[in-house]
């Protein structure tokens, strides 16, 4: 178990980590300005602009939550699960009772879980008994069981998983290091995704989102791979080499498992973005969609290997 707070600056990995974040930086917006001049300015490679502004002030934020301590990455976790709830209930259309229920569990798994595992674990179970009483406490007889099952799902399908994040910080040795490379790796995942997507995509992978492709999916494992090898440096050393290989794959998986599982909520309720939070991104949960589900997977199979 790691203290609470650290100052980012003091740890070893801060720098490398800055300076490879930079680079990366650098050399994307020279890439947007070569196609910018090459294609001409029209409003979609305009909007290239917007996205790489947005991944600019994503980019220092994460890093210094991550190597800030638990705490700054469970404040980091509780805002991002704030507005993603937000997004989810206005997605899914939960009335306004059951909103604010929602809000209001939707803050205690990131404190539960920086205090104690057991009470983590305990936490579904213990909200469920509590959540079984809204229809009654609200009286609603048409649609209570709906918005019962829209707004516990929506508790346990964002709070619960993102709170991961803060498990891994708090729990798992090296953690911090970890974290920083599940960024990295999701991050160059979703974009090597899009970009081989749309320069080879030729075979769709599925009805629920038309335009990702098999092509794609290979895009994600490429940039799982890139991602995770441009920070390795700060993957533990007694496990090195595993989560090198291992993790990759499983987080490419969680990447195309979580965007997809997305793309179902907004297909069912017939909207193209969760939102309009993010600049060049639409919501918020159109740019969290992956990372909700690779910090569980990568939590459980870091605990089976340490």
């Amino acid at each position: 178990m790691t203290t609470l707070v650290a100052n980012p600056l003091l740890n070893p990995f801060f720098a490398p980590a800055a300076e490879r974040i930079g680079l990366l930086l650098g050399l994307s917006l020279l890439l947007i300005c070569w196609v910018l001049r090459k294609h001409g300015r029209d409003l979609f490679r305009q909007g290239l602009f917007v996205k790489w502004r947005t991944w600019a002030i994503i980019a220092p934020l994460y890093l210094g939550a991550v190597f800030g301590g638990p705490l700054a990455i469970g404040v980091l976790v509780l805002g991002m699960t704030l507005q993603g709830l937000r997004e989810y209930a206005e997605l899914v259309g939960l009335v306004t009772h059951y909103r604010r229920v929602l809000k209001i569990m939707g803050i205690t798994a990131v404190p539960v879980g920086l205090a104690s595992l057991d009470g983590f674990y305990l936490l579904a179970p213990l909200l469920l008994l509590v959540a079984v009483a809204q229809p009654l406490a609200f009286q609603a007889v048409s649609t209570g069981i709906r918005q019962l099952a829209l707004s516990s799902f929506g508790w346990a399908y964002i709070a619960w998983l993102l709170a991961h994040l803060v498990l891994i910080s708090r729990y798992i040795p090296g953690g911090d290091g970890v974290l920083l490379v599940i960024g990295a790796a999701v991050a160059l995942s979703d974009n090597a995704a899009f970009a081989v997507g749309s320069l080879f995509g030729k075979h769709k992978l599925t009805a629920l989102s038309p335009n990702k492709t098999w092509e794609g999916v290979i895009g994600n494992l490429l940039g799982a791979y890139l991602g995770t090898g441009l920070m390795s440096f700060a993957l533990p050393e007694n496990l090195y080499w595993l989560l090198l290989i291992g993790l990759p794959p499983l987080i490419a998986v969680g990447s195309v498992w979580g965007d997809l599982f997305e793309s179902a909520i907004k297909r069912e309720a017939g909207v193209k973005d969760a939102g309009s939070w993010l600049p060049g991104f639409g919501g918020l949960l159109d740019r969290i969609d992956s990372l909700i589900l690779v910090a569980p997977l990568s939590y459980y199979f870091l605990r089976l290997m340490i």
